[in-house]
Parts: C-alpha cells; structure tokens; sequence
C-alpha cells in the first residue's frame, strides 16, 4: 500500500492540526503505551543500558498521526522517560559516565530528526494531495468548460446551417422563378406557333401541300416544348439523355453563326477545329445548351468586348490524365471555351462549379450554369474543368466520349427492311384527347388500337379476354397509375410476359429510382419520355415484341430516343 493510501486509511484518527488536544492526547496515549511495554518487556531487555527501543514507534505514530507538535511532546517525554528509569542510577536525573550522555543524546537526536522527517514528509504529501485537489478542480473546470464549448459551438453550426439552408432555399426560389419566366416564355412561344399552326391548317384544310407544311411546323414546334421539358429535367439532373453520333466541327460552325449574332458586337468569336475530329455520342441539343451557356458567361466576363474561342479537339487520355478526370482511358473530344475576360481570383475559382454560386449581381444570374454544365457531362460519361487566372481570362473544357467506328452491323440495319405493322395494341391513358391522338397516329402506322380509359377499365378489357400484343399505358392516372397497372397485369399468370411500355411526362420524386428498379427486374418493360412521335411508339412497341434490341445512336434511329433501359423514366 502507498503512504499516501496508507494516511487515507487512517485519517479518521488524525488530529485536526498539530496543536489539537486530540493531536496532543494521542501522543500522551502513544507514550503511554511504549512505556508501558517497555515495562512488560523488563525480563527481555537489560533493565539499564540502551533500552530505549519501544519510545521510537510510539514517535513516530504520534508525528505521524498528529503532527509535528505531538510528535516533539511524545519525544520529549520518551527522552525524559528513558533518562529517568533507564539510564544508571534508576529513578534519577543524574548522569554519571560520559557514555550515558552521549547515549542519552544520541537518543533525543534520532526522536527529534525522525520528527523532523514525519513532518517534513507530511507536508510533501500534504502539498501532492493539494496539487491533486487543485488539478481535479481544474479538471472538472475544464470539462464544464469544453462541454459549454461543445453546446456554444453545436448552437452556432446549428444556425449557421440554419441560415446557409434559408440562403440556399432564396436562391433556389429566386432560380426557380427566373426559369419558371423562361420556360413560361417558351411555351407561350410554342403554343402560340401550335395554335396559329392548327388555325391556318383548318383554313387551307383544301391544299394538302400547306396543310403537310403547316403539320411539320406544328410538330417541330411540339419538339420544342419537349427540349424544354428536357432542359428542366436536365437541371434537376434526372432527365434522361438522348444520345446521337454528333459532328463536333458541324456542331461548333453552326454555333459560331448563332453566337456571332447573339452576344453582341462587342465580342469576336473564333472557332478552332482540330484534325480528324471523330464524332461523339451525346444529347445534340443539350450539347448545344451548354455551349451557348458557356458562351454567354465568357460574354459576360468581357463587359468592354475581348474574344471568344470556341475549340474542339480529339484527345486520347490515358493513365494518370484520365485520372484527374475521373474518366476511363479512351478517345475523348474536348470542347473549351475561352475568354479574354478578366478571370477569376482562386477563391472564385475553388467555388465557380458549385450550385446557385454565382459572381454577378442579384437577377442577373442563377450560380446553375456551370453546375448544369458539369452534371450534363457527368451523365455523358465525360468531364468539366475550368482553368483561370486573374488578368489571363477564363477556360471551361468539356470532354465527352468518341464514338466508335461505324461496323457492319450499323450498315446491315439501315439496309434492313421497314417493320410490318401487324400489332394489337391496349392504350390506356385517362386524358380523352391524347388518347384520340395518339390511337388515330398509330393506327395510321398500321397498328390496331384498343383504347381504355384507365387502369380499371383496361383490366376489365382484359379479364374479358381481349389479347392484346403490347400494353401502352400512361404513368399519372387517377385511381391506379400506371405502374399499379403494370403490377395487377404480372399478377396474372398469363400476363407475365407482356411486353407493356410505359409512357411518363412525369417529374415526382423518386419515381427515376422505382423505374430503373423495374427496368432491371423486368425484362418485357420500357419507358419512352413523352412527348413521343407515334413513328417512335410503333418502333418500340414492334422492337420490343419481337424481342429485338435496337441502337437508338445509329442514324437511321435518331428519332426514337428514350428506350435504352437506364434513365427513361
């Protein structure tokens, strides 16, 4: 046991202090007790001499347990007690040899120095048990400290995340509202060339050359409004892509004369086309978008005019440059936009790709930009970067696959011949108008139609024992939507294997994920975005019957996008 455990243990029988009666009263105990076993010890020890052996306990215990002050009194009264009744003659304070005072004085010497040594001994461990009150008090300061810390700091982050949320959410309003102004805009647009389309096709209903040319700017118009859907859903990042063997050097000549046109006097515009530039598969339009958007900040780093680079190059990137990118060794284009604007400072730079971050002033931009940009890149399997310096202008590049060589395969199928149309179709779709529509396109493909009003009444058709050889059935419909539909037709045994398409225009959440699920899980399942052209509809419904896979990249299919199984719906 340790001395400091030791005096614990016995600190109930302590003194207070060392000039207590306790204190003074156990040292008179001590003695008391020495000297009487000095006594009993009369046959044992010599009965004069140096018998002074039971006083040092005594001693000790009393500078021990009481201090220094008790200690000195049982010394004293062990040295007074020895001179009297052990040193020759007995029962005297007379001192005859020369070694009886020097044993006597030995004696006293060894009692005061071991007193000396308890006390000095006690206040060492007096002061290590006041440095271990005084650090548990600090520690205990210390906990109490960090823990009003801890809770000052989660209340801090609290609000501050709090508030960056309540910014994020007025920004995000404040984009929202300025594109719901743009997509309001453009389907104005379009509804108004629809219905201008629509009234002279119904005035000149006698000359078939204006009514199919009024029909063609009708549907190019329809077209519109679906890459505007597209664009909405490529800013919530859930729109599915549709993929086509793009001419980069067409595409950037093309965009040079919009461009020369649209961003002003001000700015020169230059294109720059490398060598042997291999086509690339990728949503044309959305390509275009980015670009133009890209375009437009590099206008709008040159206030006072510079020059605009638009650049296409083919790359092969291997190794550690592919992965810098994040991208799988291969053939690349990389498109760059450059200005000779001011650039942007590393600080700018470190945040110019996030979401809702931007630079120019309250409604001149939303921060969605580049952020738009990257996540289309991202889904075509490519890559954004942005280099700028202060002074030195900015760069975004975007890199997205090569297309692969055109094989055999590709020839075989645009030499192959059209698709009889021999199918019995089931269209359910609850709004009366589109299913008209849509029933008549499809019958002029040669398709024979049976329409159905909604999910009950499209089971009535069946349990009746109609056969149909497709199901085409619209996703939001009241009472069972489309994919309840879809799980009441494969609880029905003979139904299993119907090859059913479901046609979706909708943006709810977390539907992409349920369809992809059933897109894995069902092998006679597809998904076309509308709108959808009725020449798009009898492709699939025959392509999926038949069981045959078909390349929607390859020229001959450009129109019929939307059926890959991976990010339809």
């Amino acid at each position: 046991m340790s001395l400091s455990r030791f005096r614990s243990a016995l600190q109930s029988r302590r003194a207070v202090g060392p000039g207590s009666i306790r204190g003074h009263g156990l040292a008179l105990l001590l003695f008391g007790l020495a000297l009487a076993g000095r006594f009993a010890l009369a046959d044992v020890l010599p009965a004069t001499g140096f018998p002074f052996l039971t006083f040092f306990p005594a001693v000790l215990l009393a500078a021990f347990l009481a201090g220094m002050g008790p200690g000195l009194l049982a010394a004293a009264l062990s040295i007074l007690a020895a001179w009297y009744f052990f040193i020759p003659p007995a029962e005297s304070f007379v001192l005859t040899t020369t070694a009886d005072v020097i044993a006597l004085g030995f004696f006293a010497a060894i009692l005061l120095v071991d007193v000396v040594v308890i006390h000095l001994m006690n206040a060492a461990v007096n002061r290590v048990e006041e440095e271990k009150s005084r650090s548990a008090g600090l520690a205990e300061d210390l906990r109490r400290l960090n823990a009003s810390l801890e809770d000052r700091v989660q209340r801090e982050v609290a609000a501050r995340e709090a508030a960056q949320l309540k910014l994020a959410q007025d920004q995000r309003l404040r984009a929202l509202g300025q594109l719901a102004g743009g997509v309001a805009h453009d389907f104005n647009n379009i509804m108004q060339a629809v219905q201008s389309g629509a009234s002279l096709i119904r005035r000149r209903a006698e000359s078939p050359d204006a009514v199919r040319h009024l029909a063609q700017m009708v549907e190019e118009a329809t077209q519109r409004g679906a890459s505007v859907t597209r664009r909405l859903l490529s800013f919530a990042r859930r729109g599915d892509l549709r993929p086509e063997a793009v001419d980069p050097a067409a595409l950037a000549r093309g965009l040079e004369e919009i461009l020369w046109h649209t961003l002003g006097s001000l700015v020169r515009v230059e294109v720059r086309l490398g060598e042997a530039l291999p086509s690339v598969v990728t949503d044309r339009g959305q390509l275009e978008t980015v670009l133009v958007n890209l375009s437009t900040n590099a206008r709008d780093a040159m206030p006072n005019g510079g020059l605009l680079t638009i650049a296409a190059t083919a790359e092969r990137l291997e190794g550690a440059a592919a992965d810098a990118l994040g991208l799988a060794p291969g053939s690349y284009v990389r498109f760059t936009v450059r200005d000779t604007g001011d650039g942007m400072p590393p600080d700018v730079l470190a945040r110019a790709g996030e979401p809702f971050f931007s630079t120019k002033g309250a409604g001149a931009g939303t921060g969605l930009g580049l952020a738009m940009a990257r996540g289309f890149a991202e889904q075509s399997d490519g890559a954004l970067a942005i280099e700028s310096a202060v002074g030195q202008g900015t760069a975004v590049s975007l890199w997205l696959p090569a297309a692969a060589a055109e094989g055999d395969g590709a020839a075989a199928a645009a030499t192959a011949d059209p698709p009889q149309r021999s199918l019995r179709i089931l269209l359910v779709d609850d709004d009366v108008m589109v299913r008209d529509f849509l029933a008549q396109a499809l019958g002029d493909q040669g398709l024979a139609v049976l329409c159905a009003s909604g999910g009950p009444a499209a089971l009535a058709l069946l349990a009746a024992g109609e056969k149909p050889d497709v199901l085409v059935t619209d996703y939001e419909m009241p009472g069972l939507n489309g994919l309840a539909l879809i799980d009441a037709v494969r609880a029905r045994p003979a139904l299993r294997d119907l090859p059913v398409i479901l046609l979706t225009g909708n943006l709810e959440a977390g539907l992409d994920r349920q369809l992809e699920e059933r897109l894995a899980n069902d092998a006679w399942l597809r998904v076309l975005r509308k709108p959808v052209s009725a020449e798009v509809l009898a492709t699939a419904m025959e392509t999926l019957a038949g069981g045959r896979a078909v390349d929607f990249t390859a020229p001959d299919r450009q129109t019929a996008p939307g059926l890959a199984r991976g990010h339809e719906g």
